[in-house]
């Protein structure tokens, strides 16, 4: 097998290999130039043999204080369906990752989060359990390749109720032609709802970079695109959702609403709307990108109990990840890493 770091593998080579292996749009080609374009080092890895690619691993770098850093794989890594020995395989790529440059200086570990199709035992290739995750552990994905009927059926009767409620009270689902102003309306209403409640967010400038980057890129013929929804009431804007879109499936990755008229139900017509859009536009699955549930860490939970409620009231299947698991490469900095963390938190 080699191991090709930064290789001469082309966009479109690695697209269709993440694509074809049911990846997540975190490990395609677009969203590490995002990464990069927003400052973090990436580096592309790839495992071949016999000139057929076996794994693809989307690795970034991000910034811990007193100079150090740790490298991580989102959704990651991508190992073939073919793949003979997928345990070998990954032991052969942490072994070789090991060698390599990608761990410079001041890198005292690596992250890895694993996707739903990962099944390798990572444990067995020395990687331990993390006790911090950086995507949701728990997310609902709908199957949105049912008739319309058939997804209105599963849902919650609440959630059919309040999408008929929206639609009586004359709640209408918009696009902004503006560009510019169609971004400053959803970073105001992103803002404000995660002011709220609390949430934290990027800076305003990675939202920004964002959908400078991927807004209606599917008219352009890119892989990875997202696009912006808007729900007005009496002339006034007051939901908006950034979802994303890759592979078949469509992501809800960002959105807010207005604290005013909230009894006016709009999130529930706004999602049932982009549902039946990107189910139009050759979609079979909705990810409502991260729940909590029984399992979920009691201080999270408490915090994403309203809108998880939510989401399940349009149904679907609940996925669970596996969660993330940390190789350490200096073992006293990260075990103070773990310290302060836990301090902090």
């Amino acid at each position: 097998m080699e191991f090709l770091l930064n290789s001469i593998i082309k966009k479109e080579e690695w697209n269709h290999f993440v694509l074809e292996n049911g990846g997540s749009f975190l490990q395609s080609w677009e969203w590490g130039s995002f990464q990069q374009k927003s400052g973090k080092e990436v580096a592309r890895v790839c495992v071949q043999e016999d000139g057929r690619i076996l794994l693809t691993a989307q690795i970034m770098r991000y910034s811990l204080p007193f100079g150090k850093s740790y490298i991580y794989i989102p959704y990651g890594p991508m190992v073939s369906k073919n793949a003979d020995n997928p345990p070998e395989l990954i032991d052969f790529f942490v072994s070789e990752l090991r060698q390599s440059n990608i761990i410079g200086k001041g890198i005292i570990f690596l992250k890895i989060e694993p996707d739903e199709n990962f099944t390798p035992d990572l444990t067995v290739v020395g990687l331990n359990k993390s006790d911090k995750d950086i995507q949701a552990r728990e997310t609902l994905i709908l199957d949105i390749s049912k008739p319309e009927e058939e997804l209105l059926a599963q849902m919650k009767q609440k959630t059919r109720y309040n999408i008929n409620l929206a639609r009586r009270h004359g709640v209408e689902i918009i696009s902004i032609d503006d560009e510019k102003k169609a971004k400053e309306t959803f970073l105001s209403l992103l803002f404000e709802t995660a002011k709220r409640n609390n949430f934290r967010t990027h800076p305003e400038k990675y939202y920004v970079e964002m959908t400078e980057m991927f807004l209606n890129n599917r008219a352009a013929g890119e892989i990875f695109s997202e696009r912006l929804f808007f729900a007005r009431y009496q002339g006034k804007i007051i939901t908006a959702a950034l979802i994303g879109f890759f592979g078949g499936r469509a992501t809800y990755l960002h959105g807010g609403s207005s604290d005013e008229y909230k009894n006016i139900m709009a999130p529930n017509l706004l999602h049932w709307e982009i549902i039946k859009a990107s189910k139009h536009l050759g979609f079979s699955e909705y990810d409502f990108w991260g729940i909590a549930t029984d399992k979920t860490d009691s201080r999270q939970k408490q915090k994403w109990e309203g809108f998880s409620r939510f989401k399940m009231g349009f149904g679907g299947r609940i996925v669970e990840y596996q969660g993330a698991y940390d190789l350490a490469f200096d073992k006293i900095w990260y075990n103070v890493y773990r310290i302060i963390r836990r301090i902090m938190n």
